[in-house]
């Protein structure tokens, strides 16, 4: 199994370099300002513009969700890159060697993360936990659309309403990397993982704005693991606190502020939802890549890649385009109060931008219903030492971020994001985003602002690395060295999450269990799983009637692993995405009708009312309801069975 696995993440990195090396013209034409040619930027831009189109094509009533157009498309892209060489020449793509030194540390970052992430989710790759259930489903649904908007499994007859572009893109490069969907949710967030890692290589070294040296290439490796693999201060406060770190729990690091959520990416891989926030971390690396290429370059292409990315962010986690909004907004007053000319550029930007947002998006919000529902005010804020405990190594950093810029050729981004980070820390403690959850009111605007402030702390902590080991940037012994602890300590203390965070998570990794995330049904739910299978290779159009779960149960997973939409899954969710609970209400007290009511009458006007053409009895519907098999024989042919979990086909009097 682990061999037949290694041997799956192999192919998929094969596939991804080969798509990488046709459309090489076309990218290093585009990012060739780049150290890397912009070598990293290809790997994420190839698979999204194709995910981009196909979304778009969709949603505009073309049955184009499918293999043949991803591959139509990336046939274009590759005759392209190719077309581009036949007419510029060989020798104008030509590596350099410091180039080829970078490119060849980004594959390796790529390379390692891919399969380091893919061998981690293979010793507990099962979809069953958290919220993984409504990440797989998007993806599931994704896959049996072929147009768009694809219908939420969890409320027949209703389209998606989420950010759910991400799952999209997943769809898309499981359909690239020819694998089952249980095993692309997995080697989605190491090819996340994977591609992050080259993505702030990149960044950190374009920050830097100077020519190859171990110093810039050893600050942008710490850079990297600051990102993606670090934890916050959490660790070094409870290490000093208890003179060590028995007993100590992962999780404290993101729960620590009662009542709200303080994630970061290192925690994101442990846990492994396939939510928003982590499938638009290579699109916002990629949007500050491209945003240091256009605060040197000023081209237009940047202008409407870096709209294309906000549309992308838009419709994956919008709390993305706030942060970056405010990044924009942040760099524009820096630029302004340095030179007023600025006000031109700045304003076409803008409109470039804005134009360009429009037409990604419109499309999908012509059917979109906003989940939010506006601004608050907070009443309670946090203990500022717990603030302190979290984030006084962040800002430290910050602050040491902020001071090195001076006299940087790229000073105004770099505190840009020092002061950024710093107010997307202090924002919760003043105003959130209202939701459904009156007792964690800000849980979510925390959680999705200090994701992204973490992200940035983690850049210019390679930034400051990089420029603290530079020779040839002026500044007092003492200043560099003392630095140079403080990072080094810093560094050291965060570090620590990730090796106690992932052994406890995967057991220590003593079993390895394989990449597929739908196994685990065999063995605690073997007849569901069957009943999917059935239900998956049958499918005609006709929805489901299963037991109504409540959220984060093993309710609903016939319909998640399916794809077989069920007329109401689980409560919570429904009732964010819906915006009220009076839906899933109604939709609760009709499936209470069809599997216990008395009336045939009544149960065939409610299959025909949401489409039904499959009702499931097993294990969770009896337990939830008193069924009645005397009726449903009068609806429907049973036309599976296996143990006492049974599927009945109906067929209605036409």
């Amino acid at each position: 199994m682990f061999f037949t696995d290694l041997s799956i993440v192999f192919r998929t990195y094969l596939i991804s370099l080969v798509i990488q090396l046709l459309t090489w013209p076309v990218t290093k034409k585009i990012f060739g300002k780049l150290p890397d040619g912009g070598w990293a930027l290809g790997r994420v831009f190839t698979s999204l513009f194709a995910a981009v189109v196909i979304w778009q094509l969709s949603y505009l009533g073309l049955s184009s969700n499918n293999s043949s157009s991803i591959f139509a498309l990336m046939t274009v892209f590759g005759l392209a890159g190719l077309w581009q060489l036949y007419v510029d020449g060989v020798k104008k793509y030509a590596v350099t060697r410091s180039m080829a030194k970078i490119i060849a540390i980004e594959e390796y970052l790529f390379l390692i993360g891919l399969g380091l992430t893919a061998i981690i989710r293979g010793h507990a790759p099962e979809l069953n936990s958290l919220e993984k259930f409504m990440d797989f489903g998007f993806v599931k649904q994704y896959l049996v659309s072929p147009s768009l908007p694809a219908m939420d499994m969890w409320q027949a007859g209703k389209s998606i309403n989420y950010y759910s572009f991400g799952h999209f893109w997943t769809s898309t490069l499981i359909r690239i990397w020819g694998v089952e969907p249980s095993v692309g949710y997995n080697l989605m967030l190491a090819f996340i993982f994977g591609t992050s890692m080259s993505l702030v290589f990149i960044l950190c070294y374009t920050l830097m704005g100077k020519k190859s040296s171990r110093a810039l290439t050893f600050g942008s490796l710490i850079g990297s693991m600051s990102v993606m693999i670090a934890g916050n201060s959490h660790t070094i406060w409870y290490l000093l606190k208890n003179k060590g770190l028995l007993d100590y729990w992962y999780a404290d690091a993101t729960r620590f502020i009662a009542f709200t959520i303080h994630e970061f990416p290192s925690y994101s891989f442990v846990v492994s939802d396939l939510h928003g926030h982590v499938l638009d971390l290579p699109v916002v690396l990629s949007f500050l890549v491209l945003l240091v290429l256009w605060f040197s370059e000023r081209k237009k292409i940047y202008e409407v890649l870096m709209g294309v990315l906000f549309g992308v962010m838009m419709m994956t986690n919008t709390w993305d385009v706030a942060i970056f909004g405010l990044v924009l907004v942040v760099m524009a007053v820096l630029m302004l109060f340095e030179n007023p000319r600025e006000i031109k550029a700045l304003l076409s930007m803008a409109m470039t931008m804005i134009v360009t947002v429009f037409l990604v998006t419109m499309p999908w919000w012509l059917s979109f219903h906003a989940i939010s529902d506006g601004i608050g005010l907070v009443k309670e804020r946090s203990p500022f030492w717990q603030l302190l405990v979290l984030w006084s190594g962040g800002v430290v950093i910050s602050v040491l971020g902020f001071v090195m810029g001076k006299g940087e050729k790229n000073k105004l981004l770099i505190r840009t994001l020092a002061l950024c980070s710093v107010f997307l820390i202090a924002i919760p403690e003043f105003v959130y985003a209202r939701d459904i959850y009156p007792d964690y009111p800000r849980a979510n605007t925390m959680f999705k602002l200090t994701y992204q402030s973490f992200v940035m702390i983690g850049v210019l902590a390679g930034f400051a690395w990089g420029k603290l080991l530079d020779k040839d940037k002026k500044m007092f012994v003492g200043m560099r060295i003392l630095g140079l602890f403080v990072l080094l300590y810093i560094f050291v203390g965060t570090m620590i999450f990730p090796v106690k965070a992932f052994p406890s998570y995967y057991k220590s990794f003593a079993n390895y269990k394989g990449l597929s995330g739908e196994k685990w049904m065999v063995d605690t739910m073997p007849e569901y799983y069957h009943a999917a299978k059935y239900l998956d290779k049958n499918r005609d159009g006709k929805n489901l009637v299963e037991a109504v779960g409540n959220s984060y149960t093993l309710f609903n997973a016939v319909s998640v692993f399916s794809g077989v939409p069920t007329v109401q899954g689980w409560r919570v969710h429904e009732w964010l995405w819906r915006g009220g609970y009076d839906t899933v209400l109604e939709r609760q007290d009709d499936v209470i009708e069809i599997y216990q009511g008395q009336s045939v009458e009544k149960a065939q006007k409610l299959i025909k009312k949401y489409n039904v053409g499959w009702i499931l009895v097993g294990q969770n519907e009896t337990v939830s309801y008193k069924i009645n098999e005397e009726k449903l024989w009068q609806i429907g042919e049973k036309v599976w069975q296996d143990g006492n979990t049974y599927i009945i086909k109906v067929e209605l009097p036409y």
